[in-house]
């Protein structure tokens, strides 16, 4: 019997049935049209620019890639601790932002806490959605922040 349930779990693997599932795939799409990030290589004391038009979204997060780490600069319902970047109301009908090297994001994880967003080198991308923790998706750009 242990045979049959071997072949047949090796049979499903090598088709993806095991892993496969029915949640959808979040979609982020690159658009200079409804978000651009200038400059995109950071150097200490930058100002990013993030040009948004359209109906880019409520929320706005940064991805630390080495960290694996978000860092959420608008959302909804923040938590009382977060020192947001502007309300959700407010991010959802401007232009134009600038975020300098010094702006805090609250940290997505079991730390929470506010962090300084650009204080580590490396590769991140900027997320805006009309809800970040939903599989509705929305735009992003990404940029390095160079070695301080």
């Amino acid at each position: 019997m242990n045979r049959v349930l071997f072949f047949i779990f090796a049979f499903m693997s090598s088709h993806g049935i095991a892993e496969e599932s029915d949640a959808p795939e979040t979609i982020w799409l690159e658009s200079d049209e409804m978000v651009s990030c200038t400059p995109r290589e950071l150097s200490r004391g930058d100002v990013l620019r993030v040009n948004l038009s359209g109906s880019h979204g409520k929320e706005l997060a940064l991805y630390r890639h080495d960290e694996s780490l978000w860092l959420f600069l608008v959302v909804s319902s923040p938590p009382s601790t977060m020192k947001p970047l502007m309300s959700s109301q407010r991010f959802e009908n401007v232009k134009q932002i600038e975020i300098a090297s010094t702006t805090t994001g609250y940290r997505w994880d079991n730390k929470g806490g506010n962090e300084t967003i650009f204080s580590k080198p490396g590769k991140y991308t900027l997320y805006v959605s009309e809800n970040l923790e939903s599989e509705g998706g929305g735009y992003k750009c990404e940029l390095f922040v160079k070695n301080r």
